[in-house]
């Protein structure tokens, strides 16, 4: 990219059709399209347009990565590790960790902060000030822009509520939303759900659920999981609060699936082989644009199963039934990623920090190197772009 950078910060004139330029910076990173910003007002303006927004998001999105909460010593900072997915399956350690001041948030002296999701290079995060004062906002670290904090409503739950936050796009409205849902917990729960739409900037009352949600807490790592304008969760018919989970029969599950657009839920069926609970709570990931069902097996290995068809009961695959003798003894997995020809995942523990590489061709298991305090359990897809935080 070094000529085209060079032919960027050349006089503009017409005789270099703006189609040419506007592919040209399409394909630049964030950073370098913002350094250009001080050569006209051609440039200055060009990110604020959504065509161009829209074209350098379709190519950022085949740039994977991962945006990992990064632990350092001072708490007075949110500082992410992004790491090439590439680089990482190459085992290309030194271009691991992006120490880029563009990714970090200066928390001041909250008491805390996480992320909750990443959607089209923006990150959804929650945080506290004091013990009765909870906020939401949003974060572009590639423009290094961040949204103002947005009040959330706990005043009006008892403090023993439990909280659920997700994040995702309506596409029908082209419109970034969190999804929170609180459980209060006595005799008769009493499940309510809430939406917020950036732009609005405001809270509203949704259609309750009609099957309650497995996790609960924001510091559950596998929280509902965004796919094509819909949040979809594991979820249990007739589940009561903290009951045990070795209680819970096959017939009770069923993944909830909230389309964003109509804000209306589907109940969707998993795959008809899913004939038993075990003791690990069952996950749903999105694995190559795919919603996936994954879960032990008598203790002994990790299923991971693929709706090549969303909605369809019919279109269960299984991908993988991984032992876990050939996962250093790990159980109770996490998948991350997984490579477009279907044959290398990258798994996370959720108990441990810890992830590794398994290639599936030659049942070969590879543990990823870095140590230097990313948190993979709270790993999340991620790539640049231009979308606002407003």
């Amino acid at each position: 990219m070094g000529e085209a950078t060079r032919l960027l910060h050349q006089p503009y004139s017409p005789i270099f059709p703006e189609e040419i330029m506007l592919e040209i910076m399409s394909c630049l990173p964030v950073k370098h399209v913002m350094q250009l910003r001080c050569v006209n007002t051609f440039f200055n303006t060009v990110i604020f347009d959504p065509h161009f927004v829209q074209m350098h998001l379709n190519k950022s999105m085949r740039n994977s990565q991962f945006a990992l909460n990064h632990v350092e010593d001072s708490w007075n900072y949110l500082c992410l590790t992004t790491i090439s997915i590439p680089d990482l399956l190459q085992n290309q350690f030194n271009n691991f960790h992006n120490k880029d001041s563009y990714f970090r948030l200066n928390k001041l002296l909250d008491i805390w902060t996480c992320v909750v999701g990443s959607c089209n290079g923006l990150l959804c995060l929650i945080g506290s000030s004091t013990p009765r004062d909870h906020w939401l906002c949003f974060w572009n670290p590639a423009m290094r822009t961040k949204s103002k904090n947005f009040t959330i409503f706990f005043d009006s739950f008892p403090d023993s509520c439990l909280f659920n936050f997700s994040f995702g796009y309506d596409n029908l409205t082209r419109t970034y939303k969190v999804v929170a849902f609180f459980v209060e917990v006595g005799k008769h729960p009493r499940c309510v759900v809430k939406v917020f739409s950036l732009g609005d900037n405001s809270w509203r009352d949704i259609q309750c659920f009609p099957v309650l949600p497995l996790y609960w807490s924001h510091h559950d790592t596998n929280n509902g999981v965004h796919l094509n304008g819909t949040i979809n969760w594991i979820a249990l018919r007739d589940y009561v609060v903290n009951s045990n989970i070795t209680n819970i029969t096959v017939d009770q599950c069923v993944i909830l699936s909230l389309d964003l657009s109509t804000e209306t839920y589907t109940q969707l069926l998993l795959p008809r082989r899913f004939d038993k609970v075990s003791c690990y709570r069952p996950k749903v990931v999105v694995l190559m644009g795919c919603l996936c069902f994954c879960h032990d097996f008598e203790k002994t290995h990790f299923i991971i199963w693929q709706m090549k068809n969303f909605g369809v009961q019919d279109s269960w695959i299984q991908l993988f039934k991984i032992s876990y003798e050939n996962c250093f003894g790990w159980s109770n997995l996490l998948p991350l990623y997984l490579s477009k020809n279907g044959d290398t995942l990258i798994l996370a523990h959720d108990e441990c920090n810890e992830a590794f590489i398994y290639n599936c061709r030659d049942n070969r298991v590879e543990k990823i190197g870095i140590t230097n305090g990313e948190i993979w359990s709270t790993a999340k897809d991620y790539f640049e772009s231009f979308v606002s935080t407003h």
